[in-house]
């Protein structure tokens, strides 16, 4: 029996590998004992050998005639190959298995239903939405999984519409899955029936399609968003339309710039905060003019959040805006300000650092700890203008030994970068300075060593 058995694996081991005489691709139809031979290993017990019979369904014996034959082996199979087989099926993606495939669905055996649910986004058409969207909101995880995988899988003409009609006549649960699958459908024609669904009486069909939302929405939905942010029944639907406006801004950035700023006309203070954070990501001239001017805002809580977005706007645009912040009465928006103007004065993917936007923070600084950021991100800006200004913070014994630490950490850049413009004198006079106020042992020597290499 096993010497049998070994024959008909390799009898279909050459049959994939286009070794037999009788398997030309025109020829594979027609060959009844090829057939039979793959319907004998498809039954087997033994999984590997099953997977060579499946192997052969998904790469050879072409035909409508011979899905029918394999179609019809389902009933019959045990569950593990019965599942087997549907897989086989659906990647051969004849919709002639669809009827047996169908009737599949319906098993007891949980696994074996979830496969046929599965193989109907290869074989499935617009008639089977109704059935898959019925499973997707069922209780059963793994079915869920699959018809949710086959209704994004499933392509043809009226899929899409076929998911709007059972959105529109489906339980709240239904709409809810639905919705999640349109997203993951790309459907942007399906738009209207997603906004409408934004105004659904129940609150997770209204969560469910800003979510949608969040992936289908474009710059020219800004305004729509904004409404929505603005309507928000409780917390966790303002806090969906907000990643969702702040999504599509990212996306379509200076091109809604001007739906966020008309949103703000009649908008509380908590909307006025998402607006600046979605202006923020908007980014352009015209966002940065609405930001400056949210620093007159009547609300403390909107100027603060200005001045925080401000603080980490992209481009030193803004910097003369942060020069004036930072002179501020109010500790909070000075220290932002400065920080900012910090991290503008670094160097970037395409500016070099900017040592007057250093000078002008320090300057500025008022308290150690951002004196001290500053003379920190001097050491990596990489820039021979930068090693006087650290060089008179070695006078301040607050920032004496970060002063000595940033010193060498540019000196030792300069030097491996061969940097162009470097007064070799200043690196001498600044080095010895190092091991003459730093108290720090390594530092002194990495200086000495610096001025020898220098």
């Amino acid at each position: 029996m096993r010497v049998c058995k070994n024959k008909l694996v390799a009898g279909l081991l050459l049959a994939v590998a286009g070794l037999l005489p009788g398997f030309p691709a025109q020829a594979q139809e027609e060959d009844d004992s090829q057939i039979q031979l793959a319907i004998e290993i498809i039954g087997d017990a033994d999984r590997e050998t099953r997977a060579i019979g499946l192997q052969l369904v998904r790469e050879g014996l072409p035909g409508e005639a011979v899905t029918l034959k394999l179609a019809a082996l389902l009933p019959n199979l045990a569950p593990a190959a019965q599942s087997e087989l549907m897989d086989a099926l659906a990647d051969r993606a004849d919709v002639a298995a669809r009827p047996a495939v169908l009737k599949m669905v319906e098993s007891s055996d949980e696994t074996v239903a979830s496969a046929a649910l599965r193989a109907l986004g290869s074989l499935g058409s617009s008639a089977e939405v109704p059935l898959l969207a019925q499973k997707v909101a069922g209780d059963s995880a793994l079915q869920k999984a699959a018809a949710q995988q086959s209704l994004v899988r499933l392509r043809g003409d009226g899929i899409d519409e076929a998911i709007v009609a059972a959105i529109t006549g489906g339980e709240p649960n239904v709409r809810v899955a639905l919705l999640g699958v349109l997203a993951g459908r790309n459907a942007k024609e399906a738009m209207p029936s997603i906004l409408k669904s934004t105004e659904d009486s129940e609150a997770s069909v209204r969560l469910a399609a800003i979510g949608a939302l969040r992936y289908l929405a474009d710059e020219s939905q800004t305004a729509v968003l904004v409404g929505l942010v603005k309507a928000a029944k409780d917390d966790a639907e303002r806090r969906k339309a907000e990643l969702t406006l702040l999504s599509v801004c990212s996306r379509g950035r200076q091109a809604c710039a001007d739906a966020l700023i008309a949103g703000m006309a009649d908008a509380d203070a908590p909307t006025r905060i998402v607006l600046l954070h979605a202006l923020a990501r908007a980014g352009g001239p015209q966002s940065l003019d609405a930001l400056v001017a949210r620093l007159k805002d009547d609300d403390p809580a909107v100027r603060l959040e200005a001045v925080r977005t401000l603080a980490i706007w992209p481009d030193r645009a803004v910097a003369t805006h942060l020069v004036e912040l930072a002179k501020s009465s109010d500790p909070r928006e000075a220290v932002l300000a400065v920080r900012g103007l910090v991290r503008l004065a670094g160097p970037g993917e395409e500016l070099p650092a900017d040592p007057k936007l250093f000078a002008e923070a320090m300057g500025l600084a008022k308290r150690p700890q951002e004196k001290l950021l500053v003379v920190g991100s001097l050491g990596a800006a990489a820039s021979p203008q930068a090693l006087g200004l650290i060089a008179s913070a070695l006078d301040d014994p607050a920032l004496t030994e970060a002063a000595g630490l940033a010193a060498v950490t540019l000196v030792e850049k300069l030097i491996a970068d061969k940097a162009e413009g470097v007064d070799q004198g200043e690196i001498r006079s600044v080095m010895e300075k190092v091991g003459k106020s730093v108290k720090n042992e390594q530092v002194r020597q990495r200086a000495q060593k610096a001025v020898k290499a220098s």
